[in-house]
Parts: structure tokens; sequence; C-alpha cells
């Protein structure tokens, strides 16, 4: 079967498994429901086989979809690529059932995705009008204007997680004129709204697994990302676990041969221009919906890039039908449904 069905497979069997969870308060089974259902679709590939390069990280400790872990074909060693996966981007959001939450992969050839640490990013995503306007060397103000001075309008429209780290930056981008939406969650689903035309730009500091993510996007739609990583120290500079985190930082830069000064592109993320980013939605939002039930049937919006091409796609899905034809993914749908 082709890679790109499979892998579009990938994310919305995981969301279909997240749907039994949405709005039940259990994040962790939430996510365990989802991170399940990837490993099994990857697992059943044939033809090729993955290396997970980000996943469900090291301080989870997590058993599938782990840094190192290889699924699929593995008869193949040819056919085998590196992928960035987050079954439940947005836990928190899916959990309570607001928007926020999708479930994602991304896939490159071999040995092309940068391993990030567990931390802070700063990121900026922009669209492919103001590719040549994201540089963070000058700060992000400097960033805006320019894109301002291109566009000939003040009122760009931005997406910028709420959180008391962005309160000084989101005061300037309004005294700039920038339309700013504000999310709780969600920095990826709210980059494939910029990729869909619905806002110029995503600006904050979020984890930086979820870079590799948006790089791939940024590759694969013709768009642009720059990032930089963040000290926990800076984010939380008075919490208990503070200095252990910065320790652990000081040690995970150490052997990734980064640090916090330098600014990453979307290609030292992700060096493949043949990147494919794949989502679906769970809570969703934005130009992303949510998945749905009705009468044995899933209706689940996805979205897929490559190439310079933008795919949005609603998929349905018919019980009956799948569970007789599909036995390897079967026993998810009767464990996971609702």
């Amino acid at each position: 079967m082709n890679k790109d069905i499979i892998l579009l497979r990938t994310v919305e069997v995981a969301a279909i498994a997240s749907y039994k969870y949405i709005g039940k308060k259990d994040k962790n089974t939430l996510d365990g429901a989802a991170v399940e259902a990837m490993e099994v679709v990857l697992k059943s590939a044939e033809g090729f086989s993955v290396k997970v390069i980000n996943g469900e990280g090291e301080l989870d400790e997590a058993p599938m979809l782990y840094s190192g872990q290889i699924l699929g074909d593995q008869s193949n060693q040819k056919h085998m690529f590196d992928v960035c996966v987050d079954p439940v981007e947005g836990t928190n959001p899916a959990a309570y059932n607001f928007a926020g939450s999708i479930a994602t992969i991304a896939i490159s050839r071999l040995n092309t995705m940068l391993k990030l640490p567990e931390m802070y990013m700063e990121k900026l995503f922009v669209s492919s009008q103001f590719k040549d306007c994201a540089d963070l060397k000058q700060g992000i103000i400097a960033c805006v204007e320019k894109m301002q001075a291109k566009s000939q309008k003040k009122d760009l429209k931005a997406i910028v997680l709420d959180k008391p780290r962005h309160t000084d930056i989101i005061k300037q981008f309004d005294e700039l004129g920038v339309i700013v939406r504000l999310i709780k969650d969600g920095d990826v689903l709210a980059a494939i709204d910029v990729v869909n035309g619905e806002a110029d730009f995503v600006y904050g500091i979020g984890g930086a697994p979820e870079g590799g993510l948006m790089a791939s996007l940024a590759i694969s739609s013709g768009c642009k990302m720059v990032a930089k990583l963040v000290s926990y120290n800076q984010v939380w500079p008075n919490e208990k676990e503070t200095a252990t985190r910065v320790q652990k930082e000081s040690e995970a830069l150490a052997q990734a041969k980064l640090s916090f000064g330098q600014i990453l592109t979307d290609i030292d993320l992700i060096n493949d221009p043949r990147t494919r980013f794949f989502a679906a939605g769970i809570t969703a939002g934005g130009t992303l919906k949510a998945i749905d039930y009705l009468n044995g049937k899933y209706y689940v919006s996805a979205f897929m890039s490559s190439h310079g091409v933008i795919r949005n796609i609603k998929s349905i899905y018919d019980m009956d039908q799948i569970n007789s034809l599909k036995p390897e993914i079967k026993y998810l749908f009767d464990k996971y449904k609702r």
C-alpha cells in the first residue's frame, strides 16, 4: 500500500482511538489509546519501516513510540525513514474537550531529522509570503515589522499561546496593530491554520520536540519556521524541579551539540525537502475540524502536506466494513469504541 495512505491512516486511527476519552479528564488514558493505535498501524506497515526520532519522550519513560524504536517492515532496510510523532498534540484540550488537540506525524529520509531535547523552544512559523522575514537573530518584533513592511499593512493575523510568559509580547503585538488570536495549547495545529491561510504567523515558546513537526510542515507546505531553544529556568525560574531540569538540559545540549543562542531553521531540524506531514483532528479547531461519530461511522478531518501540495481531507470510517476487512486493526476499534 502507498506509504502516504498508511501514514494518513496512522493519524486518523489515533484520533479514533482517543475519541472514547475526549472530555473524560484523563490525559494519560487518552494519550495511551492514541499511542497504541499509532504503534499498531505503523507496526503493520508493509514495504517500509520507520525509526522514531522525536517520540513520546524520555522524561515519561514511554514504553511505546520512544526515541529509537523501529516499526514496520524491517525486511528491507533500504526503505527505512525517520519520523516525529505526537499521538495527541494537546492532551489537556482533548481530556477536557476544548479546541486544540490533534494526532500528528512527520516523516523524512533516514538520518535527516534532528533529535530534539525535551525542553522549551521559541518558535516562529510564517506563511510563504513572509519566508524572507523570519529571522529571530533580531528578535520577534523586528520580524513582525519586516512582515508589516512587506505586506504594507499593520493588521497582520497572529496566533500566540496564551501563557504568562507571552504577556509582554502580546501587548507589543497589539501596539503594533497586529490582530492576535490566543490559544491555550497546540502550536502545531495553529501552524496548520497558517498554511491554510487563516493567519500570517504563529509565535510562542512551547515544546521543542513539536518543533520537528512544525519544521516538516513548513518545508512540505512552502512556509518557513525558525526556532531557538529556551532554558526551563527562563520559563519556570522558581519551581522545585527547575535545578534538576536545568542540569538535564545542559547534558542534553552537550550530547546534541546544540546551544541556547543557536538559531535553528526548519532545514536544520529536518534536512529533507521531501519531508511529509500528516495530522488528524481530535478536538482540533480552526481549519481542522474535530472528530465526530454517528451511526457506526467516524468522521475524521485530516491534513497532509508534501512537495508544496496541501490537502485537507474528509474521511469516513465505516466500522462494520473496516472490521471485516482490516483484522490487524479491528481489535483497536473494539477496544476503544465509545
